[in-house]
């Protein structure tokens, strides 16, 4: 297939950009609108825009399977954690008497872990798609 060098171009000056604003909407999502859905969306679309502009998947499915089971495994102990200290669930393992910086560590790590297993779920989705329409 050929490609555009002006489209390869502008794709390879946004892709950083798209992958910082994924970042930023992950770690940003216990303050502003977001969080680690939409971070994640994001990110697998920065994946998609790479993939469709260079045409080449760089990651093994099988590592990212990998690691999709592993956050898959640390999200609920995440949770979990919160549980046996507060005895709630989905509620932050920090008093409210603790400085806000403290307390914003659970939601951010709970945004990290959705994020990648979300970035990480659709991206495989996709080469599973692509392999199978290949085969």
């Amino acid at each position: 297939m050929n490609y555009s060098k002006i489209l390869i171009t502008v794709s390879r000056l946004l892709l950083p950009f798209l992958l910082l604003f994924s970042i930023y909407i992950i770690a940003n999502g216990d303050t502003s609108v977001g969080g680690g859905f939409q971070g994640g969306v994001i990110m697998a679309t920065s994946y998609l825009l790479y993939y469709f502009i260079i045409g080449m998947h760089p990651f093994s499915i099988n590592k990212m399977l990998k690691i999709d089971k592993y956050l898959f495994v640390a999200l609920p102990l995440v949770i979990l954690i919160g549980f046996l200290t507060t005895g709630k669930f989905f509620t932050n393992m920090f008093p409210m008497d603790f400085p806000y910086a403290i307390r914003r560590t659970y939601l951010l790590i709970l945004n990290l872990l959705i994020g990648g297993k979300v970035a990480i779920g659709f991206v495989s989705l996709f080469i599973i798609f692509i392999e199978e329409g290949n085969s």
